[in-house]
């Protein structure tokens, strides 16, 4: 598979990843989207992803920001690629995180426990 059949299918896999996101999150007024482009800084490349929500009254605002140098001898899809895939990793890392820390917190927290059983009844929360 080339380089640019690579980076097709891995813009296709995060534009569905930003779909679902913005489907599960467009009823409580968020929408989140990202960039990808290259810039240059002082004489220096840079492929840089910017993470953006757009929220209710607030308007659009970049939460998230990865900045990767640009090294010589690499031609610019096969630099996206590596960017784009480590961000897919960078992003799939923080969700298992926070969702590691959440889960010891409520094996913990009984108030919060049913603070959010409480919650899920009032809202009809779902994981869909």
């Amino acid at each position: 598979m080339t380089t640019t059949e690579k980076l097709k299918n891995l813009k296709e896999i995060l534009a569905t990843c930003f779909i679902n996101t913005n489907e599960k999150s467009i009823s409580h007024g968020i929408e989140y989207k990202y960039t990808s482009m290259k810039e240059t800084h002082d004489d220096t490349d840079f492929w840089v992803v910017s993470i953006i929500v757009k929220e209710l009254a607030y308007g659009e605002r970049t939460i998230q920001e990865f900045r990767y140098p640009k090294p010589s001898g690499i031609d610019i899809k096969n630099m996206e690629y590596h960017v784009l895939l480590d961000l897919l990793c960078s992003l799939t890392h923080g969700a298992l995180t926070t969702w590691h820390e959440v889960s010891k917190m409520l094996a913990t927290d009984t108030e919060l426990q049913k603070s959010i059983i409480d919650e899920s009844k009032e809202d009809n929360i779902s994981s869909y």
